[in-house]
């Protein structure tokens, strides 16, 4: 179990948290440049000692400002994998792997190839970082984190540094390690995807806080706040919401439109809606079916990703709606082309709005 209690000054922010990973979990915290959440990593790491704080991992106590407990870096038993991994370029990949080891030469060149067969690395054993690719320098970086059989795993933004066509398999595998791992897993991301693929919980962090934490399903079917709604993936609109028939709840959009809900809501609300829940018709064709929203829109942008395409709409507010490569050429759609955006009041939440 690693507890985590921290109340301190970062420049402007202040960050003010309180967490717990348990044996083998693997919390993901995601949310926005400069929102705190890489300082978590280093309170833990003891790189930054907290103006009011502790750290407990596996029942040892790392960090308590209040009974003076600041245990320096060595002897916290991290296995810290850094953004841009910080590898030595002047080490072999073995000898990096090898570095947080004690013992004769040959044991530490023995357990760190151990590490590197793990990972489908030992052919690279001799290489410098330089001569490795991103994904190759990632699992390096992993093996090196493990070597002292760590009681916490820490990892910042592990994924930023890799292509696009090298970040697929890369998460695969590190999705592989943290399963396997029975030490509580703290990893970063400003990427809501990536933190729901990697993490068993996913908290969000804004401004020094931990905002709302859960897993990704029911963060992103029941966020607390339009910055959450927003920061999991859902269109988000602002209205006025008001009592309407048969038990929904009719809101009024800023800037025109209007659309019902089935949750409860009353003056100034947030609206949230997922692209994927979105269906598009042509502009003038005859309402049908059971979607009872309805925006005039108009298509901005399209955009395939793998077997989907996602599409920008100009409304009254910017909707993105996600449809299939069939709609697109049986409706088609084009930028400039007007169209309905539609989705059923049961898919239109309703979220705290200031």
């Amino acid at each position: 179990m690693l507890a985590i209690e921290a109340n301190t000054g970062l420049g402007e922010l202040r960050l003010d948290v309180e967490l717990e990973v348990g044996p083998g979990e693997c919390l993901a915290l995601a949310g926005p440049s400069g929102a705190g959440k890489t300082s978590i990593l280093r309170i833990v790491a003891g790189l930054v000692r907290p103006g009011r704080g502790r750290v407990e991992a596996d029942g040892s106590v790392w960090l308590d400002t209040e009974r003076g407990i600041d245990l320096p870096p060595e002897r916290r038993r991290c296995g810290y994998v850094f953004q841009d991994y910080a590898l030595f370029p002047h080490l072999s990949a073995w000898q990096n792997v090898a570095y947080p080891l004690t013992g004769p030469r040959s044991e530490r060149r023995r357990a760190a190839l151990e590490l590197l067969e793990r990972f489908a690395m030992s052919d690279r054993a001799e290489a410098r970082p330089r001569t490795l690719s991103g994904g190759e320098r990632q699992r390096v970086a992993l093996a090196r984190a493990l070597a002292l059989g760590p009681k916490v795993l820490l990892l910042d933004e592990p994924l930023a540094a890799l292509d696009a066509r090298t970040r697929a398999s890369a998460a695969s595998e590190l999705a592989s390690v943290l399963r396997e791992s029975e030490a509580p897993a703290i990893l970063v991301t400003h990427d809501f995807a990536e933190a729901a693929q990697l993490g068993d919980r996913v908290g969000i962090v804004d401004g020094g806080k931990v905002v709302q934490e859960g897993t990704p399903s029911e963060l992103a079917a029941n966020p607390r706040s339009a910055f959450v709604a927003d920061f999991t993936g859902a269109v988000v609109l602002t209205g006025t919401a008001r009592r309407g028939d048969g038990g929904l709840t009719h809101v009024e959009l800023d800037g025109g439109g209007a659309v019902v809900s089935t949750e409860e809501g009353e003056g100034p609300v947030a609206v949230s809606v997922y692209p994927w829940d979105i269906a598009v018709e042509p502009a003038d064709e005859a309402a049908h079916g059971s979607q009872q929203n309805r925006i005039p829109a108009e298509v901005l942008t399209v955009t395939t990703i793998g077997n989907r395409v996602r599409l920008g709409l100009a409304g009254p507010q910017p909707l993105v709606a996600e449809v299939t490569e069939v709609s697109v050429e049986r409706l088609g759609l084009a930028p400039g082309v007007p169209v309905t955006a539609t989705w059923k009041a049961s898919a239109t939440r309703l979220v705290a709005h200031e």
